[in-house]
């Protein structure tokens, strides 16, 4: 029986260890196949840009050497790039065409001489018209002034007598109406007496009539009565005159007018006759003159020119010392109105060219300092410091930077290396860039470790996390969000691709 107990206790401890066994090698397993990670936590750090690009040397001045158009060229001893010294020469016109163009200037210059005397012979005949036109403008002026002021005073003195007459007329109207009312109160009084005085009676009651006082008044009614009358025709004849008058009154009103219009309008027609006149005078052929006189001294430069240019040969030379940067023109063929040559001077400004690409055109401004890296013609290395003096953006995003360095001791089209580092400010979370990751539609996102409970107890999982970019370069990146911390575990490396909440291994 004891043996059996025994045998029974040992196969359950076998069974056991057997069990433990599988478990072990089925945990080994699954963790064999779970994806391996590093990981890392964000730190507070501020970010460095670093910023390389070629440039080239350009001139910052450019002049011209001008000859007169048109000209010949017969040589150009000198090709783009080359130097020249003061006085030297630089192109040859050729001679035999500027002894011609020279001929053909002089007889112009003859046709315009005998041109401007024919013309001043003109002129001054023009002015002795225009001198006795003018003269006899101002005497038509003056005599339209005197026949106006002669016609607007007569105007106004029959314009005077009428209206006297009427005011006169209208006094004797007023003073017959006064007489007349004064005859007919006469009349009235004279009525009242006669009523007054009444028929005469006798002792026995008869009237009796007396041819004595009663006569008198009535024969005095009489004759007022016929003074009334008279008077009230003479008024009738006075007011027909009054009427008459008036009318004699307007018209002279309107005549004066009449006359002052005339005299207005007569007088401005005269004074234009003058202006006219003067303006004949002070115009014309004179201005042709002036015209005329300059265009002959222009001549005259011209031909002055090109005899010096034969003088020389035919030769241009260099007021300065430089260097020629472009030939306007080639052998053979004739001046044309612009430069022939362009140099810029040998102490001329000078022009360090960049172009920054869009990322690195955000980290600098007008006055950003660079490093210059170059060579010299020897080989030597040289560095240099140089600041941006103007900045120029492209179409495409780009932009174009200028540097003067002028006393950097650089030739035309020298390679110079320009670097500068620009340091952002402080981010507290940065992480590695290789850290950060995108999703199939471009936004980022960063796997986070997180403990869940799993079939083999306490595992860790990775989470996606979307967050925001503050800032990167080519390490790291600055990220925003509000679930991270300075304590947050970031996956940093894995060694499968990670999937949302898959289980993974931590491995230092």
């Amino acid at each position: 029986m004891d043996k059996k107990r025994k045998a029974v206790v040992a196969g359950f401890f076998i069974f056991l260890l057997l069990m433990l066994i599988c478990s072990l090698v089925t945990k080994g397993i699954y963790t064999a196949r779970l994806p391996r990670v590093t990981i890392t936590v964000p730190r507070e750090m501020a970010l460095y840009h670093p910023i390389s690009v070629q440039g080239a040397v350009e001139t910052g001045q450019e002049y011209g050497i001008y000859a007169p158009s048109g000209l010949r060229v017969a040589s150009i001893p000198l090709r783009k790039g080359d130097s020249f010294q003061e006085g030297e020469a630089l192109l040859q016109l050729d001679v035999e065409d500027l002894k011609r163009i020279l001929a053909e200037k002089e007889l112009e210059q003859r046709r315009q001489q005998l041109q401007q005397r024919e013309t001043e012979s003109q002129n001054a005949q023009s002015r002795q018209v225009s001198a006795e036109n003018l003269t006899r403008a101002l005497e038509d002026y003056e005599r339209a002034k005197r026949m106006g002021e002669l016609q607007t005073h007569r105007a106004g003195e029959e314009l005077i007598r009428a209206q006297t007459a009427l005011h006169k007329l209208q006094k004797e109207l007023e003073q017959a109406r006064k007489d007349l009312e004064q005859t007919r109160k006469d009349l009235e009084q004279a009525r009242k007496e006669q009523s007054a005085e009444g028929p005469g009676q006798t002792g026995n009651g008869a009237v009796s009539v007396s041819g004595g006082d009663n006569g008198d008044t009535a024969a005095n009614i009489v004759a007022i009565s016929q003074q009334c009358a008279e008077r009230e025709a003479a008024i009738s004849q006075l007011q027909d005159r009054v009427s008459l008058q008036e009318q004699a009154l307007r018209e002279a009103f309107l005549a004066a007018e009449d006359a002052h219009i005339d005299y207005a309008d007569g007088l401005q027609e005269a004074r234009r006759g003058v202006e006219d006149a003067q303006a004949a005078q002070e115009g014309g052929y004179q201005a042709a003159a002036d015209l005329a006189g300059l265009e002959l001294a222009s001549l005259e430069g011209e031909i002055r020119e090109l005899q010096e240019l034969i003088d020389a040969d035919g030769w241009l030379r260099a007021r300065e010392g430089g260097r020629i940067t472009q030939l306007c023109v080639e052998i053979g063929q004739r001046t044309p109105d612009t430069a022939q040559l362009l140099y810029t001077p040998d102490d001329g400004l000078r022009l360090l060219q960049a172009r920054l690409d869009k990322e690195q055109a955000q980290y600098v401004s007008r006055g950003t300092r660079m490093q210059l890296k170059f060579e010299t013609v020897s080989g030597g290395k040289q560095n240099g410091e140089g600041m941006i003096e103007y900045m120029e953006p492209q179409e495409d995003g780009s932009v174009l930077i200028w540097l003067d360095v002028t006393r950097q001791d650089m030739e035309l089209g020298q390679q110079v290396t320009l670097e500068s580092t620009w340091q952002s400010e402080n981010y507290s979370l940065v992480i590695p860039l290789s850290a950060l990751r995108q999703d199939a539609n471009g936004r980022d996102f960063v796997y986070i470790l997180r403990q869940q409970n799993g079939i083999l107890g306490v595992e860790w999982h990775a989470a996606v996390l979307y967050v925001d970019v503050m800032d990167q370069n080519s390490r790291y990146a600055a990220i925003e969000s509000a679930s991270l911390s300075e304590e947050t575990q970031i996956i940093l490396t894995t060694s499968l691709e990670l999937q949302d909440n898959m289980v993974v291994r931590i491995v230092e």
